[in-house]
């Protein structure tokens, strides 16, 4: 099988095959209202009638096209060799920016795998991480508890149902009948999704030190996020029957248990067989998966500011109607994230607009402390760059700081591009 391979906003045309054109509509029509990333077909694909032309979204992953025809498809990252796995760790640096990356990225781990060559994606990695960030955000609400079975031997008392086999054995036949086997039903934490889930917890300590080399300056944040996550989990015993994986039934009230579930039932039953190499080259399979890269931009920015200024940043705070992506009241400054190469060379418009409408949102200026009706709130684009700034200074410092750009023919715009991670040559390659 080889998936068809696009490229993150890319235009296409389908004229020369109008079967997989009637397939790409039938599947846009019936997904194109999808909010979420679980319910998100084709990577985003949508279509443009006037220019009869095909467009990707800003999704990357895998997903298939026809999974009975083995047909699938692969987009790339628009901004070659970028690291976005050094992106997600970053995020994990920053509380806010690490929550819900459910928005960031999702793996459907009920979907049939899809073979993928490893130059395309290297998803153990990304595999592990996602697995911790999804218990962590478990136990976090607290492991949920359930009815265990117990066999004891108890000392003058019965508790649930007498063993009898066992009480005339272990107990009457030799004069001991203070001693009663019994078997009953214990409430706790010990229960049977918590046993798989710190089965699969043991077994991705191994996955880690196996792609250490992948994870590079990775690894020893991975691991102190593994050794939070599995000390929520010292009073649960690591063993799980076949029976047990198998008939399980989940509760629908734990939502993340299901994926949680799902995802560690596919790492036990084949240890790892969706990552690992098949022996005739470099194909591995996988479970169809999407990244939202704008999101995960923004989240990656955010972990930078954060960095920089700790909580004078304010993350998705404003109106019903306006949004922006951060307010630094300290600076009355309003930042706004836009995933547009193109903002280095051209000023979008359209982004000048809408900033400029948060900047007179009243909401919004008293987010900012702005008393003043004639005052003028700074504002400023993030937009990813290859000669960008690694790390923020203040606005104020503008004047010693080149990296800050004030935009011209505007009062108080600034743009600024931020350096995404590139993937070198001892890191997996895209």
């Amino acid at each position: 099988m080889n998936p068809k391979e696009y490229t993150e906003h890319e235009s296409f045309c389908l004229a020369d095959n109008a079967e997989l054109k009637r397939r790409f509509l039938r599947i846009i029509r019936e997904y194109q209202n999808s909010k979420s990333l679980k319910d998100v077909k084709l990577m985003g694909m949508d279509y443009d009638f006037k220019k009869d032309e095909f467009f990707m979204s800003y999704y990357i992953g895998v997903d298939w096209i026809d999974a009975e025809k083995q047909q699938a498809m692969v987009v790339l990252p628009k901004i070659k060799s970028v690291d976005f796995q050094t992106m997600l760790m970053k995020c994990f640096t920053c509380d806010k920016a690490s929550e819900d990356l459910d928005q960031v990225f999702f793996i459907r781990t009920e979907d049939k795998p899809i073979e993928i060559d490893s130059s395309s994606f290297q998803m153990e990695p990304l595999l592990i991480v996602y697995f911790i960030n999804l218990i962590n955000r478990i136990a976090k609400n607290g492991l949920k508890s359930g009815y265990t079975v117990r066999e004891e031997c108890l000392n003058s008392k019965i508790k649930g149902k007498v063993m009898m086999t066992r009480y005339i054995k272990h107990g009457i036949a030799l004069d001991r009948r203070e001693m009663v086997d019994c078997r009953y039903h214990e409430y706790n934490i010990d229960c049977v999704e918590n046993r798989i889930i710190k089965n699969v917890l043991l077994y991705c300590k191994q996955m880690i030190f196996r792609v250490q080399k992948s994870l590079g300056r990775h690894l020893e944040q991975l691991l102190n996020m593994y050794s939070s996550v599995i000390s929520a989990f010292e009073n649960v015993t690591a063993y799980v029957s076949p029976q047990e994986l198998q008939h399980i039934h989940l509760n629908p009230v734990f939502k993340d248990y299901k994926e949680a579930i799902s995802l560690a039932r596919m790492i036990i039953k084949k240890r790892g067989y969706c990552v690992e190499y098949e022996k005739k080259g470099n194909k591995y399979k996988f479970p169809p998966f999407i990244i939202d890269m704008p999101v995960l931009f923004e989240r990656y920015v955010y972990a930078l500011l954060n960095e920089a200024y700790g909580k004078s940043v304010q993350y998705q705070k404003g109106t019903k109607a306006d949004r922006p992506d951060f307010l630094k009241p300290d600076e009355q400054l309003i930042i706004d994230t836009k995933y547009i190469t193109d903002w280095k060379c051209r000023i979008n418009s359209d982004n000048v607009r809408q900033l400029s409408g948060y900047a007179r949102s009243k909401g919004i200026r008293r987010r900012l402390q702005v008393s003043d009706d004639s005052t003028i709130c700074p504002c400023m684009i993030v937009y990813p760059d290859s000669d960008g700034i690694a790390t923020f200074c203040p606005v104020s410092a503008i004047d010693s700081k080149n990296d800050i750009q004030l935009i011209d023919g505007y009062i108080q715009f600034f743009k600024v591009g931020v350096s995404l991670p590139i993937v070198y040559s001892d890191f997996p390659k895209l």
